[in-house]
């Protein structure tokens, strides 16, 4: 049996309930409020439920394709006071920094995920985005592991990495979720299906837990512990009448 779109799961109802919150002390005090971030699950299980009310919002995570994003009620200009800053990490282009030390780090100090953004490693430069009120904290950095670090607010647009990706090439039934699922995790159509139902999809930022869920051409779907992937082609069909596709995993 399928699970619902939105997951019963006590966390989730309590962040939907805050975010709700947030909306309606919103339009009652006119001002624009903030979440903190969130990742791609939480995105989509939480504007499922937020659209579904026809409540107004807009998400932010410092860049366009900002993976871990806040919520937003409220209008947003170029003049908002927004609720996170990015931290900037200098350090010499020779050490192997890797997301998982930048994050191991920043958590070790009692910060908490939510409080943290997207990790862009870059040579010798870490943007961070972090929420305001851990700021004072991330500036005290001054090693990350072994390796010195000096911290700066000067995020470029050069700060953002070109994505690293896998094409995986196979040939499917039809384009249901489960299908391409499966290819793009090298399982069993079945063992996909499992999958789907008991842990769901974000599917284009909506959360789905059906098999059956058809799948276009630049369609974009993660799953929890397994990454991000796009249907980045649709070809042609086999002589069995099997459908040639891509899926793009990005690293």
């Amino acid at each position: 049996m399928s699970r619902p779109a939105v997951s019963s799961g006590d966390e989730d109802r309590l962040l939907i309930r805050h975010l709700f919150d947030l909306s309606e002390r919103s339009i009652r005090s006119g001002q624009t409020l903030f979440s903190n971030f969130l990742d791609d699950r939480q995105l989509a299980i939480c504007e499922a439920a937020l659209k579904s009310d026809k409540k107004e919002f807009t998400t932010l995570g410092g860049y366009e394709s900002a993976e871990r994003r806040v919520f937003a009620f409220g209008e947003v200009t170029g003049d908002t006071n927004l609720p996170f800053t990015a931290a900037v990490f200098n350090y010499p282009e020779s050490a192997p920094l890797s997301h998982r030390d930048f994050l191991g780090s920043l958590m070790s100090l009692g910060i908490k995920r939510e409080l943290l953004g997207d990790i862009l490693v870059g040579n010798g430069r870490t943007a961070v985005f972090v929420i305001n009120t851990a700021v004072p904290l991330v500036k005290d950095i001054s090693k990350i592991g072994r390796t010195g670090v000096k911290i700066s607010f000067d995020f470029k647009d050069d700060d953002i990495p070109v994505p690293k990706f896998e094409d995986i090439r196979a040939t499917v039934a039809s384009l249901r979720l489960d299908s391409v699922v499966a290819s793009a995790l090298r399982l069993s159509r079945e063992k996909a299906s499992d999958l789907i139902r008991h842990e769901g999809v974000s599917h284009n930022r909506i959360m789905t837990y059906s098999p059956a869920d058809r799948v276009e051409e630049g369609d974009r779907f993660s799953i929890r512990g397994f990454g991000r992937f796009d249907l980045y082609e649709v070809g042609g069909q086999s002589k069995k009448d099997r459908i040639f596709i891509t899926v793009r995993r990005y690293k």
